[in-house]
């Protein structure tokens, strides 16, 4: 009622934002601190989303927590090699067993 005093403005029924839906709980396995654990749950959950499901797949090939059957590409063998490479050549040589001589120089 426009121009009655006391009847416009305020509060209108059902005006206003609407309540925001129940948040459910997932399995419990969702709320670990292992990241590879929670990629696990992720993946095998059939309520999830099938993008979802495909990231974490994706995601735990790249960490090497794919599977048994996962195979190491060029790269990965590359960086297998080096580190091979790199634990060998700074492993610290043990002592020589005699003392060495110092070199007598002559000055002319």
């Amino acid at each position: 009622m426009a121009g009655v005093k006391g009847r416009s403005g305020g509060a209108r029924p059902g005006a206003g934002r609407k309540p925001a839906k129940p948040k459910h709980r997932r399995a419990k396995a969702l709320e670990t601190e292992d990241p590879d654990a929670f990629l696990k749950a992720v993946m095998k959950d059939s309520r999830s989303d099938f993008k979802d499901r495909m990231a974490a797949a994706l995601a735990l090939k790249k960490s090497g927590q794919g599977g048994a059957g996962m195979t190491i590409g060029k790269k990965g063998q590359q960086q297998a090699a080096a580190e091979a490479i790199t634990q060998r050549n700074l492993t610290p040589l043990p002592p020589p067993s005699q003392p060495r001589r110092p070199r007598l120089v002559s000055v002319k």
